[in-house]
C-alpha cells in the first residue's frame, strides 16, 4: 500500500469515526476502539481534525435555504422519501439537530486539537526509536504521511525538525515510501552514506560493512562521508550521486562509492513484501536470510553444503518450504531436535 491508498483509507476511518461520534447509541467499547485507533497514527489525528472542522463549517453554512431541491426522479423510492424529508427542515438544521450531537463532535475536536499538540511535541521535539526483534516485520506510519517497512533486527531513530525530516538507520533494512513535501527534503543517515529525497519509493539495506541503496521510483541523492570530521580534520565528502528508478548503489564504509547500476527494483525490494530472491547466492547467505526472518533456525554442519549456490525465491516466513526445496536438491539428512531448531548435514555425496 503507498502513501495515497493509506491517505485514502485513512480518510474512510475517519469518517465512519465522524458519523458514529454523533450517534447517542454509541458504547464505551467502540468510544475505547476510537481511542486507540487515534494512538495508532498521527495521520488519524490529522485526518479526524480536518473532517471535524469540514463538518463544522457545513453547519455553520448560512446559504442551505436558498439551495433549491434536487430532481430526485428516477433515483428510486428510497432516495426520493429521504428528499421529502430533507424538505421539511433545511440541511443546516439537520445538521445541527440534536444540539447533543454538535456538542459531542465539538468536545472531541478540542480534544483532538490538545492530542495533536501532544504529538507533535513528542514527533518533533524528541527523538523516537523503532526497532524490529529477529522475525519481526513491521509497517511504521511516520507523522508526515511517509511510510516505512522495517526488516527484522532493524533499529530506526527518527527527528523531525522545522527544516527537514530526519532519520537514522542504525542497523538492518528499511523501505521508505515518502511523502512529498518539496520544503522538507527527507534524510536518510547511516553511520558513513547520507540519503536525501523528496517525495519517492527507495530501500536502504545494510550489507556488512557496505549500505546498499536502491530506487524503486522516483530519484534519491546519496552522499558518503569518507571520514568522520575531527578538530584538527575536516571530514573528506565525495560528490553527490544521483539514483533514478530501478537504479542501485553500494557504499562501502571504506574506499570510493560505487557505480550506479540499473537493477529491476521489484527484484532487490522483494524483501519489504516478505520475499527472499536469491541468484547464484551460497547456501549459506541463503540460511542467513531466513534466520533473520524466523524464529525457527536452521544450521548447516557441512561446510561444502554451506558453499552450494542456490536460485530462487522463496516466502520468507516459511523455512520450511526452504528446506523441502534443499531436500529435493540435495543428498542431506535434516534432524529437528527442538521446535525451533533445523540441522542440515549432507548424507553422502553431493
Amino acid at each position: 500500500m503507498n502513501a495515497r491508498d493509506r491517505r485514502d483509507r485513512v480518510a474512510e476511518e475517519a469518517a465512519e469515526w465522524v458519523l458514529r461520534l454523533q450517534s447517542e447509541d454509541m458504547s464505551r467499547s467502540e468510544r475505547l476502539q476510537f481511542v486507540q485507533w487515534l494512538r495508532e497514527s498521527p495521520l488519524h489525528v490529522g485526518e479526524m481534525l480536518r473532517l471535524s472542522r469540514v463538518h463544522a463549517q457545513l453547519a455553520e453554512f448560512p446559504g442551505w435555504n436558498s439551495i433549491p431541491p434536487a430532481d430526485v426522479r428516477g433515483f428510486g423510492e428510497s432516495l426520493v422519501e429521504l428528499e421529502v424529508h430533507s424538505a421539511r427542515q433545511s440541511p443546516a438544521r439537520s445538521l445541527k439537530q440534536p444540539q447533543r450531537r454538535s456538542w459531542t463532535l465539538g468536545a472531541v475536536v478540542s480534544a483532538l486539537s490538545t492530542l495533536v499538540l501532544t504529538v507533535m511535541y513528542f514527533v518533533y521535539d524528541r527523538a523516537q526509536t523503532i526497532e524490529t526483534g529477529a522475525a519481526e516485520r513491521r509497517e511504521v506510519g511516520l507523522p508526515d504521511g511517509t511510510l516505512v517497512r522495517l526488516n527484522p533486527q532493524t533499529t530506526l531513530r527518527l527527528r523531525y525538525t522545522e527544516h527537514a525530516r530526519g532519520v537514522l538507520l542504525a542497523r538492518g533494512d528499511a523501505l521508505f515510501r515518502v511523502a512529498k513535501d518539496p520544503t522538507k527534503p527527507f534524510l536518510v543517515q547511516t553511520d558513513h552514506t547520507r540519503v536525501r529525497a523528496v517525495g519517492t519509493a527507495f530501500g536502504v539495506e545494510h550489507d556488512g560493512d557496505s549500505v546498499i541503496i536502491t530506487v524503486e521510483e522516483g530519484r534519491v541523492a546519496v552522499m558518503h562521508a569518507m571520514a568522520e570530521a575531527t578538530p584538527t580534520k575536516p571530514s573528506t565528502l565525495v560528490t553527490e550521486v544521483s539514483l533514478g528508478a530501478n537504479q542501485q548503489i553500494v557504499v562501502p564504509r571504506a574506499g570510493p562509492i560505487g557505480r550506479v547500476h540499473r537493477v529491476d527494483s521489484r527484484r532487490e525490494l522483494a524483501w519489504a513484501d516478505g520475499r527472499l530472491v536469491f541468484d547464484h547466492d551460497e547456501m549459506a547467505e541463503v540460511v542467513q536470510r531466513f534466520n533473520r526472518f524466523n524464529r525457527v533456525q536452521i544450521q548447516i554442519l557441512d561446510p561444502k553444503l554451506s558453499a552450494r549456490r542456490v536460485s530462487a525465491v522463496f516466502n520468507a516466513s516459511d523455512p520450511e518450504a526452504f528446506v523441502l526445496f534443499l531436500e529435493s536438491e540435495a543428498n542431506v539428512r535434516v534432524t529437528r531436535p527442538s521446535p525451533n531448531l533445523i540441522i542440515i548435514a549432507s548424507e553422502g555425496p553431493n
